[in-house]
């Protein structure tokens, strides 16, 4: 791994240059899971035809464990606007993927460098960004990572501009994660001590999250200890990257404490866990895609909308962060079998909508390969 304070101009080439600029802060992660779980799906699939470059905060804690050449910036890449464009100038990518990043005149670097824009959005308001017109002939894809149920429709102001501006309309796609195959789903079940349909997922999103009663991890892992103890049920923690203090260590063998996982470990043990007690993130999302009855909570600004949306769908329990609340919640929803059938029809009664497939029939029309 090769990070760099700026890179030598690179000579023409058959192979194909992606430069991946997801935003990059101390507190979510998602951005950089979700552009890393792309990363590594395509290097596996293209290997040598395509080389990979990401562009993160150095002050994060999964920069420097970024297994491809990473530029390290001062701040998210849409705060180092010279040091992106300059990024981009050199090292002249065909195709420059930001992911809630990105600002108008990075885009225009990448369309004068030759790339394809791939934009990524998450919610009403970063989808809006997507359709300002200082973007007009800048974006080539955009990809809305949120299933229709839980993001509001374009305005029809929105619809005039795309139709006025030949703006490229966004897509709503669903969550994106990779599954992993049988035998690393048996391999994660195995290194925590579970068995598939008899523990609960408990997690904050990427552990940097902070609220008035501290780290919002540490309510998470309270409630997960009660849960535990109360009804006698595995539990696995998974604190993520960017929890700031040393792990816990719990006393209960029923609570299994976990920090960062990679997404397909963090899927494998979602895709087959009994419930989720889960924040208001791309877990939730991902959960959902997965038909897993869950209670979350909301743990950033942007969350509580898209909790709301999805709860008033029948598709999750809604609390606030709380750690009795969730505690009670998630006993609630395991003791009641007429709470726990009316979510599990609800969740049943949606399309296991991800999109993984979609956008990898995307990049192979991105990438000619």
């Amino acid at each position: 791994m090769e990070h760099s304070e700026r890179i030598s101009p690179i000579a023409p080439t058959s192979v194909k240059r992606l430069l991946f600029i997801p935003v990059s802060s101390t507190e979510g992660i998602g951005e950089y899971i979700r552009s890393l779980t792309l990363a590594l799906s395509l290097k596996q699939r293209y290997a040598d035809a395509i080389d990979v470059h990401f562009a993160l905060n150095q002050h994060t804690k999964y920069a420097s464990t970024c297994p491809f050449n990473t530029t390290l910036l001062a701040q998210s890449p849409t705060k180092e606007n010279t040091r992106v464009c300059a990024l981009i100038q050199d090292y002249k990518p065909d195709v420059v993927i930001f992911d809630c990043a990105g600002r108008a005149s990075q885009m225009r670097s990448a369309r004068a460098a030759g790339a394809q824009v791939v934009f990524i959005s998450q919610h009403a308001k970063k989808r809006a960004k997507g359709l300002k017109l200082n973007r007009v002939d800048c974006i080539d894809k955009h990809w809305v990572v949120q299933p229709d149920f839980c993001i509001e429709p374009l305005s029809w102001l929105e619809r005039l501009k795309i139709r006025c501006f030949n703006l490229v309309e966004p897509v709503n796609i669903g969550p994106y994660f990779a599954l992993p195959d049988a035998q690393s789903t048996r391999q994660a079940m195995a290194d925590r001590g579970v068995q598939a349909g008899q523990y609960v997922v408990v997690n904050a999103g990427s552990g940097g999250h902070l609220s008035e009663q501290g780290v919002c991890a540490d309510v998470f892992y309270k409630a997960a200890q009660e849960l535990s103890e109360r009804l006698n049920i595995p539990t696995v923690v998974v604190f993520g990257a960017n929890y700031p203090d040393a792990l816990p260590v719990s006393s209960d063998p029923l609570v299994h404490v976990v920090g960062g996982l990679s997404n397909a470990e963090f899927i494998a043990l979602l895709a087959n866990a009994k419930m989720g007690l889960l924040s208001a993130g791309d877990a939730l999302l991902q959960a959902i895609a997965l038909q897993l009855p869950c209670v979350a909570a909301p743990v950033s600004k942007d969350q509580p909308k898209r909790l709301a949306m999805c709860s008033a769908q029948g598709l999750v329990h809604a609390a606030p962060l709380n750690r009795n609340t969730l505690t009670a919640q998630a006993v609630a929803l395991l003791n009641d079998e007429q709470q726990w059938a009316s979510i599990q029809n609800a969740l049943q009664g949606r399309a296991q909508l991800h999109s993984q497939d979609f956008i990898a029939k995307q990049f192979q029309e991105l990438l000619a390969l």
